[in-house]
């Protein structure tokens, strides 16, 4: 349904509703608007929720993982030798 379909359907339906029945429905539309935005900011906190603690678990594994790499890794344990010490002086 594109925008024009939408528009066409709305103005249909604004044309059909008869207007004696708009204040009356007004009121339950309202709380219905403001249970669904209560239940809209319930969804997002929880959304949000998700999003964090997976953002907070990826880098605690992240981590996990890269300390323990780190830990195994020898490379800088010794102190290379240096090349003077290694060979013999020529004369």
């Amino acid at each position: 349904m594109n925008e024009v379909d939408l528009n066409g359907l709305l103005k249909r339906a604004a044309m059909t509703t008869p207007n004696a029945l708009l204040p009356s429905t007004d009121f339950a539309f309202m709380e219905k608007l403001r249970c669904d935005i209560g239940r809209a900011r319930r969804l997002h906190f929880l959304v949000r929720l998700i999003l964090i603690g997976s953002l907070l678990s990826g880098v605690a594994t992240a981590g996990a993982v890269c300390w323990k790499l780190a830990s195994r890794d020898k490379t800088h344990t010794t102190p290379p030798t240096m090349r003077l010490f290694r060979e013999a002086p020529s004369a």
